[in-house]
């Protein structure tokens, strides 16, 4: 079925903020243990906040967004699919 999902510009990026989010957690792990420094303390907080921000984006914009295709996509095939319904006719329906 062809089922509406993220592009793959949108998979990119998402994936680019996790793997951001990792690295920038993990350094300030390491460069924390290794020096005693407390300013890497605040790599992990960024590298933390940086995943609310992926979840929630993901929550309030990705997903409402897939959302509204898959409701255009059920309401263009439940016009289609109406007795007596052309083909032509939806093109107009769209134009207009």
């Amino acid at each position: 079925m062809n089922e509406p999902t993220f592009s793959g510009r949108a998979k990119a990026i998402n994936i680019a903020a996790w793997v951001l989010a990792i690295f920038v957690i993990v350094v300030g792990v390491v460069m924390l243990v290794t020096t005693g420094a407390k300013v890497f303390v605040l790599f992990i907080v960024l590298g933390v906040l940086t995943v609310v921000n992926v979840i929630l984006y993901d929550r309030a914009v990705l997903k409402p967004k897939l959302a509204k295709l898959r409701a255009e996509r059920d309401a263009e095939a439940a016009t289609s699919a109406e007795p007596g319904a052309d083909a032509t006719d939806t093109k107009q329906e769209r134009t207009t």
